[in-house]
């Protein structure tokens, strides 16, 4: 603990101790410009591979850390300078390649980048949309890229002729194993079309998903979902209507061989967008579609970017709270079982911005979750990466006997709510309130110096735990209210 945080009293209604470990972690990554992650993958070795965007450098940026979160290398190769590294997968071959831009600001476009690198972040080849040949050099933005079974790559994004133009086509790329374009395709109408993510099919074939910003007669769908050939020719198309509003983030195919894909719908004149699940079946019939009405009311709203099936059946969304559709509250998790029936959710974060953009289940049967943070970190938007277990928890349970901590008076009475006295805190106090099963549930805050907070009147008896913000330390207490 700092110095400056004296004595934490419990006066009543409390058993107070203290926690050592976490079952998981959170680990965050930047400087004091903003800095974010926008994908993230558990490689062969148990460690993790991160890719996203550097404020400091001011382009793309790769990670590579341990089990822990502990960076082992970070790369930022030139051809993402002014721009972002939006996905990263390992390969056959135990090297990455990512995806993402370059902002050429010389000719006034964004330009599309494939960047293959050695397993120590060295970079082997790099590929821009101008260097193809055959292709018209018109830019754009790769936003996911995966693995094709001959050992090349697709890749989905946008085709941009100019950074501030109105008409975008969802861009389909297909290239060999150094990166060499053998096909494009284009889909969309006189609009904004985006292809967000891609995966391959087990027919060989490929699914994108993708939105339209502004609908047409030849667009008729925001939220949207296609599936081609493998030639990139298209099979089916299918989403909500355009009245819907929406966006499609992600999409794989399923253990039954449907599709589920995850973004948000605007369907309310609520003022907010709304988390939304589609499942497809090998046609592209719907076969169900879930909105988050009833899965975390109290915030309102929110949004998924990632959806991923788990091992066990059902599957794992990140995202994150919104109480206004301009807002970004905290991050999300929630799992589901495989008809998206909530089995939890978990939210996390701080007073400012927070939210994931990608997430994964881990081979202990927990998750990994990137994205960025502006409650915690060094300033702005850092990257976020969170290491949760199998329900979705960052903390332990684990109680060290008591005795042994300094600046620390505790008393163990019991009672219907929790005193907290404090004293000698300039910036105030302020802390985060768990339930036993690691959801948030309250936040807790006074800008004076000293006094004493009692919190826990309307709440159930059970076990929460209490985590003091105190400049990262953000130690934290087991309190058991009593009826």
């Amino acid at each position: 603990m700092e110095d400056s945080m004296k004595r934490i009293v419990c006066l009543s209604g409390v058993f107070l101790m203290p926690l050592t470990g976490l079952a998981g972690w959170t680990q965050t990554y930047g400087q004091d410009s903003d800095d974010e992650g926008y994908c993230v993958q558990q490689t062969v070795d148990g460690d993790y591979i991160i890719a996203g965007y550097s404020g400091t450098t001011t382009g793309g940026w790769i990670l590579k850390t341990d089990e822990n979160g502990d960076t082992l290398w970070t790369s930022t190769p030139f051809c993402f300078m002014g721009g972002t590294a939006y996905s990263v997968i390992e390969t056959s071959d135990g090297s990455y390649a990512a995806t993402g831009y370059q902002a050429a600001t010389l000719d006034g476009k964004y330009h599309l980048v494939l960047i293959k690198l050695d397993s120590e972040g060295k970079e082997l080849w790099t590929r821009m949309d101008a260097d193809w040949v055959g292709h018209d050099s018109s830019g754009g933005i790769g936003y996911s890229v995966h693995e094709t079974p001959d050992g090349g790559f697709v890749i989905a994004g946008s085709k941009q002729p100019f950074i501030f133009t109105d008409t975008v086509d969802l861009w389909l790329i297909k290239t060999d194993s150094t990166g060499e374009l053998e096909w494009e395709r284009k889909y969309g109408g006189s609009s904004q079309d985006v292809g967000r993510c891609v995966n391959t099919t087990s027919d060989g074939g490929y699914v994108v998903a993708g939105y339209t910003d502004y609908s047409t007669p030849s667009s008729p769908l925001s939220f949207w979902v296609l599936k081609t050939n493998e030639a990139g020719d298209s099979v089916w198309i299918t989403g909500m209507p355009d009245w819907f509003f929406g966006r499609a983030y992600w999409v794989e195919e399923t253990s039954d061989n449907g599709f589920i894909s995850a973004g948000y719908v605007f369907p309310f004149d609520d003022g907010k967008h709304h988390l939304f699940l589609l499942k497809i079946d090998s046609a592209g019939d719907t076969l169900w579609s879930r909105m988050d009405l009833g899965w975390l009311s109290e915030y309102g709203g929110g949004e998924a970017r990632c959806v991923r099936e788990t091992s066990e059946g059902g599957f794992i969304i990140t995202g994150f709270t919104s109480e206004w559709y301009e807002e970004i509250d905290d991050l999300w998790l929630v799992r589901t079982d495989v008809q998206a029936d909530t089995q939890w959710t978990r939210t996390y974060g701080g007073q400012e911005a927070d939210l994931a953009h990608c997430g994964a289940q881990t081979t202990d049967e927990g998750y990994i979750v990137v994205g960025g943070t502006e409650s915690y970190g060094a300033g702005g938007y850092d990257i976020w990466l969170l290491k949760t277990d199998a329900q979705g928890d960052t903390l332990s349970i684990s109680e060290e006997p008591p005795g042994n901590f300094d600046n620390w008076d505790v008393s163990v009475t019991l009672g219907q709510e929790i005193v907290l006295k404090y004293s000698n805190q300039p910036s105030g106090f302020h802390a985060h309130v768990f339930d036993a099963s690691g959801r948030k549930v309250s936040e807790i805050h006074s800008p004076e110096q000293s006094g004493v907070i009692i919190w826990g009147q309307h709440y159930e008896p059970g076990v929460y735990f209490i985590r003091i913000d105190d400049t990262g330390s953000n130690l934290t207490r087991k309190v058991v209210i009593m009826r």
